[in-house]
């Protein structure tokens, strides 16, 4: 079975790369930000792409920074974006 490394201290997961069949995930441009949201995991800061899972609002969502800017996933259930991010992180989505 392919793992993602799990990092160490502040150092994130690295992403695997994209499948061939990886599911597109519709980006959209950042709206209002919840006053209090958390980021509850993030990849690792020495790629080009970090993503972040972040809660806030009964809700989680999924950012994408790189060169070209933030953009996140619409907000879903925590078990939807759990099911995602592991997407995001194994290649199976992008």
């Amino acid at each position: 079975m392919i793992e993602t490394t799990s990092g160490h201290a502040d150092h994130g997961p690295h992403v695997l790369s994209a499948e061939r069949t990886a599911r597109r995930i519709t980006w959209l441009q950042p709206q209002s930000q919840e006053e209090r949201r958390r980021t509850v995991q993030w990849t690792c800061a020495c790629r080009a792409t970090v993503y972040y899972l972040i809660a806030g609002g009964g809700q989680m969502h999924i950012a994408r920074v790189d060169r070209s800017g933030r953009h996140v996933t619409h907000r879903m259930s925590h078990r939807d974006a759990q099911v995602l991010w592991n997407d995001v992180l194994f290649g199976r989505a992008v």
